[in-house]
């Protein structure tokens, strides 16, 4: 089911391509940015960001998560989406495999 609050990030970024300044906006799936910011980078604010005792809790999490996404957006080089969500998927890999070592240290690794 997706609701207004689920629908993909649109980020625009001011871009300076040979010596003149320019506006570009892509499209990211919500689906990976959520993850990536919500479950792996930063858990313990999205929980905050998500409380339930304010008035929206869901379009608080929204803004939050639109921040963090366009912060992150702002530090790439190439504004592409395609480029952009690779990124983010290379990102959790290298997270999930880092935490998958982590797990089986007392093994070295061989369970992964």
């Amino acid at each position: 089911m997706d609701t207004n609050y689920e629908r993909n990030i649109k980020v625009t970024m001011n871009e300076v391509y040979k010596g003149v300044e320019r506006r570009s906006s892509t499209t990211l799936s919500y689906v990976i940015c959520n993850y990536y910011f919500g479950e792996i980078l930063h858990p313990k604010e999205a929980v905050k960001a998500h409380d339930k005792r304010y008035k929206d809790p869901q379009a608080r999490y929204r803004k939050w998560l639109e921040g963090k996404v366009t912060a992150w957006a702002k530090t790439q080089p190439q504004a592409r989406s395609e480029l952009l969500e690779r990124s983010l998927l290379e990102l959790i890999h290298a997270e999930g495999y880092r935490q998958g070592l982590d797990k089986n240290r007392d093994n070295n690794g061989l369970d992964i």
